[in-house]
């Protein structure tokens, strides 16, 4: 006996949207060089920043980093 699929099968497997797996990289969201410009604008204008990386205090200093775990922008 030989399997045979109809359209209306094919369609009602397919994943629904908002269904299913999510995406590793969903299209229109924010890129990684928008969080470090966003980190770059808040040191620039409001003196401090939260860390990209763990979410910790940044200020501007002599070492430009990240007391709380050690990141820091170049």
């Amino acid at each position: 006996m030989a399997a045979l699929a109809t359209r209306e099968q094919a369609v009602a497997e397919q994943p629904q949207a908002g269904h299913g797996a999510s995406r590793l990289f969903e299209p229109g969201g924010a890129t990684l060089e928008d969080s470090i410009l966003a980190v770059w604008e808040d040191l620039l204008a409001q003196g401090r920043a939260e860390c990209p990386v763990c979410g910790g205090s940044m200020s501007p200093s002599a070492d430009g980093g990240c007391p709380a775990c050690g990141s820091g922008l170049s």
